[in-house]
């Protein structure tokens, strides 16, 4: 795929939201820079809004970014989506969360995107309410199987509570947000990802 277009779409936790929202450091940055090193010259937009629900917010600006005037199809040949942290947090149900994301997903898929669905990251917070929900939310997420949508499980990727804690202390800034050295870590992960899933569709393309 050359030069692909792609949006990196969710809450603070795109944004880049640091040290109490004093600094913003998108992992969008590192995700450039290491498609750039790796020979795809990717044109990356960054859509996070910190605070946002996916089942409040998510779907009125993912419509504003597809209403555009604009011959370009599809808009974004690839759509980052991580959200439900605050979701979450606000006492939403696995289910309904998902069913927000699956809804939201269809304006980028009938554009003709593919997308990258991220994990939910644990947090600093122990309860077992909200690690239940967000277990099965994962869950959920992991089990999508619908065409053009592939899976980053960050939640495996950066972990809280396993860490140790002079690591922790450099990736996690204050046991919901990462610092920017974690930030760097998580667009690390979204640029592998990416790199590996076009490679693979560049080898089927080839051997078709």
């Amino acid at each position: 795929m050359a030069d692909p277009r792609i949006l990196c779409f969710g809450d603070s936790l795109t944004e880049g939201y640091t040290n109490y929202g004093i600094r913003f450091a998108p992992y969008s940055e590192s995700t450039k820079d290491k498609l750039v090193a790796s020979g795809i010259k990717a044109q990356i937009v960054t859509e996070g809004q910190s605070g946002d629900l996916v089942t409040r917010g998510f779907m009125r600006r993912m419509e504003a970014r597809y209403k555009t005037n604009t011959t370009r199809k599809p808009i974004y040949d690839w759509v980052v989506i991580l959200g439900g942290t605050n979701d979450l947090g606000w006492g939403k149900s696995a289910e309904e969360v998902y069913k927000a994301l699956v809804d939201l997903s269809l304006i980028p898929l009938e554009d003709g995107s593919k997308l990258l669905m991220l994990t939910v990251p644990e947090c600093g917070a122990k309860n077992k309410s909200l690690d239940k929900r967000r277990n099965e939310l994962n869950n959920l997420i992991k089990s999508d199987e619908r065409d053009d949508v592939y899976v980053l499980d960050l939640h495996a990727k950066i972990p809280y509570h396993s860490m140790e804690e002079t690591e922790r202390e450099e990736i996690w800034d204050d046991g919901l947000h990462f610092t920017p050295k974690g930030y760097e870590r998580m667009g690390g992960f979204v640029a592998e990802r990416l790199i590996e899933i076009i490679s693979e569709l560049d080898n089927k393309a080839k051997g078709d």
